[in-house]
């Protein structure tokens, strides 16, 4: 018989306040004892989070992430969830304020009653929705017990994926005769990369004679800590970098490359309707340092040009160098709202080696992506090396 714990406790609070919206005040210390309402001995240091929706916790509580500062990276974010048994809630991100879940179940004396057979409960963290992928995770968990023949095994498992559709079950390994309560478990490896995962606990009982098994379960070895504790750090499923910053001295030689562009007859008719069908080729009078520090391969014909290069047809379309270059000269796009649009761009960013604008292109065609066309985006992106945009394909939701 297993238990369902977990749905219990979702169903009594969905009518209840599940989610902590107010104002929250950064450093502000609480304190309790093991009345709720009786305060007096600080825990831990709430932080602030700005109401972000990165994830969904067991398919209904909104989760949200918190930008870490951290040596000028701006694409890490965490997210944590933990359980007091004192207070019999959960909290997020350390916020101990507001209560991020209010109660867990009716409870007697903080033991957990389990019956002959094992039992199961499980928190799904799901992260899609804020487009983000884990990065590490740490847990911290609970294996005390109150008889010897009682026991508690902790699994892990990702959320299923088209690379994966029926993700197995891995136990996470624990040292039980060092193991302690304070002492963190990095289950990185069963979910690095994917939208969320599934913990779970099977609580087992060995001694059949008995006719009532007693485990305490999410016991708080001291006032300072939480017995239950998942810290989990995110990044965004596609990282968009900016474009190498160049000195000012950089921009002294303004415009001494040439790129030479000859039509061909089929490209003169085409651009006929801009008036220019009498032009044979056009020139681009750029900066060699800006073309040679943001592309491969304008740095490597600048190196072997003398400041010349002669491009046709059979490179790359006019439209398409265009865009190119102003996007290596300024940093910007024209609005592209084309499928196929972003796809003939992003064959020519990875031809041109221009790693951030393959990004761009990589982060546009995800919001493409979709079961119909998923096997002509997986092609594209092992062709053009969009490591992102293939793994968005391998991870998005085989349902």
């Amino acid at each position: 018989m297993y238990l369902n714990i977990m749905y219990n406790m979702l169903k009594e609070n969905s009518s209840s306040n599940s989610l902590s919206n107010g104002n929250i005040n950064n450093n502000s210390n609480i304190y309790y004892n093991n009345n709720e309402n009786s305060l007096y001995e600080p825990i831990e240091t709430a932080e602030v989070y700005d109401e972000t929706n990165g994830g969904i916790f067991c398919d209904k509580f909104l989760l949200h992430v918190i930008p870490i500062k951290m040596n000028n990276n701006n694409n890490l974010y965490k997210n944590r969830i933990s359980y007091n048994t004192k207070t019999n809630a959960y909290y997020e991100n350390g916020i101990l304020s507001n209560k991020y879940l209010k109660k867990w179940k009716e409870r007697i004396n903080d033991i957990e009653l389990i019956n002959d057979d094992d039992g199961e409960i499980s928190w799904k963290f799901d992260y899609r929705i804020g487009n983000y992928i884990i990065n590490s995770i740490d847990l911290r968990l609970p294996l005390g017990m109150l008889n010897n023949s009682a026991s508690i095994q902790w699994f892990i498992k990702s959320l299923p994926t088209m690379k994966n559709q029926n993700p197995t079950w891995n136990l996470i390994q624990f040292n039980q005769n060092i193991h302690h309560i304070k002492e963190i478990e990095d289950v990185t490896r069963f979910v690095k990369n994917e939208y969320g995962f599934i913990l779970m606990a099977r609580l087992r009982d060995d001694d059949e004679k008995q006719d009532l098994n007693k485990l305490i379960f999410f016991r708080d070895i001291d006032d300072e800590s939480f017995g239950f504790d998942v810290r989990v750090e995110l990044k965004p499923d596609i990282i968009i970098d900016p474009l190498p910053e160049l000195l000012f001295s950089d921009y002294e030689s303004i415009n001494d490359f040439i790129i030479h562009y000859e039509f061909s007859t089929e490209d003169d008719q085409n651009i006929g309707s801009s008036g220019n069908s009498n032009k044979k080729s056009r020139e681009f009078h750029v900066n060699s340092k800006i073309l040679s520090e943001r592309s491969g391969y304008f740095n490597t014909s600048i190196k072997s040009n003398d400041k010349t290069l002669v491009l046709t047809n059979t490179d790359i379309p006019y439209n398409s160098l265009k865009i190119i270059i102003n996007y290596l000269c300024t940093g910007t796009l024209p609005n592209i709202e084309s499928y196929d649009k972003w796809i003939t761009l992003l064959r020519y960013s990875s031809k041109f080696l221009i790693p951030t604008l393959i990004q761009r292109c990589e982060k546009a065609l995800k919001g493409y992506l979709n079961h119909d066309n998923l096997c002509e985006v997986e092609n594209i992106a092992n062709e053009c090396d969009a490591k992102q945009l293939l793994r968005c394909c391998q991870n998005l939701n085989c349902h």
